[in-house]
């Protein structure tokens, strides 16, 4: 979650990478969940060269090296001292085959797609440490709305997580007294495609095969999504030139998902 940003800063440079060279988000505090490996990383890094402040999360202590160029030190050496005094206990294991499941996989699954950023947002909000313009971003899946028997709660979790961001869109755009003190914060969900990560090429060979069949052919572009690639989507909706996209789901997919 990061706060918006001021229109009028200026630019450090001018041509294509432009937009990961603009400080617009000095003074923003983003919060990301897995932001060791992969598309949190890659989040991180875009928000951070825009000069925001970022605390990730990740699930070990090994990982917190992975991110630690991303962090301020000192955020990085409080988050260590956080990380061993509560080490973290979310590992989601297995995505939900039909007819092998039993109850400690559904469970993990719903704390990894549903209580967490619930428990996340709730805290926030409860403390107040939401700004005025924030915003709130779910990382959804093309299993919401492309199902598969092999992923039955993972696609649940997804769905659920991008309902969530309607909710929140609701309460929190300035109607609800209750949460002026945040008024104006937008919350999407931004739905990936197939994108080359560590969790992606480690199904293995054959499955990364049956992947490329499945979903290349319904893609406009059709290639595996990089982590960048779904950052500046990301990106993007925390920009001030994002304020008026909320309670949307954006298709980070390369048109594998169209939604209209």
């Amino acid at each position: 979650m990061a706060t918006s940003s001021n229109p009028d800063t200026p630019t450090l440079a001018s041509g294509p990478s432009v937009s990961r060279c603009r400080l617009d988000l000095v003074g923003c505090v983003a919060v990301i969940t897995g932001a060791s490996r992969g598309i949190g990383r890659a989040i991180a890094l875009n928000l951070a060269l825009r000069g925001c402040s970022v605390l990730g999360t990740c699930t070990n202590e090994t990982s917190l090296e992975l991110i630690s160029s991303v962090l301020d030190s000192e955020v990085t050496r409080s988050y260590k001292d956080t990380a061993r005094q509560r080490p973290s206990r979310l590992r989601i294991k297995g995505l939900g085959t039909i007819g092998e499941m039993d109850v400690q996989e559904v469970q993990h699954s719903l704390l990894g797609n549903i209580q967490t950023p619930v428990m996340i947002v709730d805290e926030l909000v409860r403390r107040r440490l939401f700004q005025p313009d924030s915003r709130i971003i779910y990382i959804s899946s093309v299993r919401s709305k492309q199902p598969w028997s092999r992923q039955l709660m993972y696609a649940a979790g997804k769905s659920a997580g991008e309902s969530l961001c309607r909710t929140w869109a609701q309460a929190f755009g300035g109607k609800e007294e209750k949460y002026q003190f945040m008024a104006g914060t937008t919350a999407n969900a931004v739905l990936v495609g197939l994108t080359q990560t560590e969790a992606v090429m480690n199904c293995g060979p054959d499955m990364v095969a049956e992947f490329q069949k499945e979903f290349f052919p319904a893609q406009s572009i059709p290639r595996f999504g990089q982590p960048e690639d779904v950052a500046d989507v990301v990106g993007l909706l925390c920009s001030a030139e994002a304020k008026w996209i909320t309670g949307s789901v954006i298709s980070a997919s390369g048109g594998g998902i169209k939604i209209g």
